[in-house]
């Protein structure tokens, strides 16, 4: 058990007062190699573990762990003790009631009751705390039972929070005034954790824009390669002399064609910049849904036969009418039965659903979904990013360069409505990506235009 008076390990300067020639507590000669032996962690490439066991070898504890909470990194707590190595951890969100959401609420727990308790509000309860944040499994750590005393530090400030907590079996403490420096020490370190941190981060962020960006010139230089080499092959055809009539027509239509691809890629690209920069007027008329989906499946029809593809169509009884920019619409239905038709597997069903959710506020559903490769897990959030493609894209060669999603977003977000993607395995082999919109009906009664 902690003793009623613990023993003061060392102030770090003396209290006011206190005569010149008490040598000892003037200079801090307990106080310096401590002092010096925590600055020296500041240059640790892993800052917390280093400070962690410097804290608990100076002070005599038999275990060290510091926490800290960064409002926008998440919690990092680590542990040292006696004979062993210091390990860093990073808590961040988990699925509610899981082991890692369990330790995150504990250590948030422990940070505020050490706060509170500098604040003389609370009395901390580090034993039930500890024991939930480092039990293994099931089971509470066997060298946590030999524990009887616990100095906590707080830290707050910088916009952070943290706690330094001094474990051991006897009753030493620090006197208030080291503390105060220690905490001081603590705040300095977590800070330069946190931003070591971030400029990891933010390294690891510009490796990733740079491969998107090699990427994405990579895609583009093939896009624009590949019809510009069949419309020069076209041309120096059609310059033959013996050319016949009917030649003639089937390399003019390749001109006509590539020329057309090569237009819509440099129009997209040149939308998608649009999208980012500036909102569109409003233009907005009372359009069939119902009749817009038959009309794209009928020009589409084509292309899915050939991709051995069907086209199925799911409409309510009724006329659905909304208020939107048909264009607009239409553009973006077609990115998403181009990447419907692009990533599905041959003879499986490719459907359009409407739905008009009177109950649910008015509110109109149009679902893409096909029959194909599942979604890679880390692709999934990433789906609508610009110039970002999947990897079953890259890897397999499926023809694209990034932007038709990012511009479906773009487009969808404009005509006030939201768009989100899910894949779900139907079997061993078939994973079901279905694409959803959502739109509000503001005015069920306009009439057609």
């Amino acid at each position: 058990m902690a003793s009623e008076n613990p023993t003061v390990l060392f102030q770090a300067r003396p209290p006011e007062g206190l005569a010149s020639t008490s040598t000892h507590l003037c200079e801090g000669r307990e106080t310096w190699p401590l002092v010096h032996a925590l600055a020296a962690t500041l240059n640790e490439p892993d800052i917390l573990p280093s400070l962690a066991e410097v804290l608990g070898t100076h002070l005599g504890a038999g275990a060290c762990l510091l926490l800290c909470h960064y409002p926008d990194h998440g919690l990092t707590y680590t542990c040292w003790r006696q004979g062993r190595t210091s390990v860093n951890h990073q808590l961040g969100d988990a699925k509610s009631g899981s082991t890692p959401d369990r330790q995150r609420q504990v250590a948030s727990e422990l940070i505020q009751q050490t706060i509170d308790q500098a604040a003389g509000k609370a009395r901390l309860s580090w034993q039930k705390g500890l024991a939930a944040l480092l039990r293994n499994e099931a089971e509470t750590p066997t060298w946590l039972r030999t524990i009887a005393h616990c100095t906590a530090i707080a830290v707050d400030g910088a916009g952070l929070q943290g706690a330094m907590l001094l474990l051991g079996a006897g009753g030493q403490s620090v006197e208030p005034t080291a503390q105060a420096n220690l905490a001081s020490i603590g705040a300095i370190a977590f800070h330069q954790h946190y931003l070591q941190g971030q400029a990891q981060r933010n390294t690891e962020q510009l490796r990733y824009l740079n491969y998107l960006k090699e990427d994405f010139l990579s895609t583009l230089n093939h896009e624009l390669r590949t019809p510009l080499t069949s419309m020069m092959l076209a041309i120096r055809m059609l310059r033959r002399p013996d050319l016949t009539p009917e030649r003639s027509a089937m390399y003019l239509d390749i001109l006509e064609q590539q020329c057309t691809r090569e237009i819509n890629l440099v129009n997209d690209l040149l939308m998608l910049q649009t999208l980012e920069s500036k909102a569109p007027a409003e233009v907005r008329q009372s359009t069939d849904l119902g009749q817009l989906l038959t009309d794209l499946a009928k020009q589409s029809q084509e292309q899915f036969h050939q991709a051995q593809l069907t086209l199925a169509l799911q409409l309510p009884s009724k006329p659905v009418l909304l208020a939107t920019d048909p264009e607009r619409l239409t553009k973006v239905l077609k990115e998403l039965v181009s990447n419907a038709r692009k990533y599905s597997t041959p003879k499986t069903v490719v459907t359009f659903a409407l739905a008009d959710n009177q109950a649910q506020e008015g509110r109109v559903t149009l679902q893409v979904s096909n029959l194909g490769a599942a979604i890679e897990a880390e692709d999934l959030p990433h789906v609508f990013d610009k110039f970002r493609r999947g990897s079953k894209a890259t890897k397999d060669g499926i023809a694209g360069t990034g932007t038709g999603l990012a511009l479906a977003r773009g487009l969808v977000e404009q005509l006030g409505g939201t768009i989100k993607v899910s894949s779900q395995p139907i079997d061993a082999q078939l994973w079901q990506t279905c694409f959803t919109l959502e739109f509000e009906r503001h005015d069920k009664s306009i009439p057609n235009s």
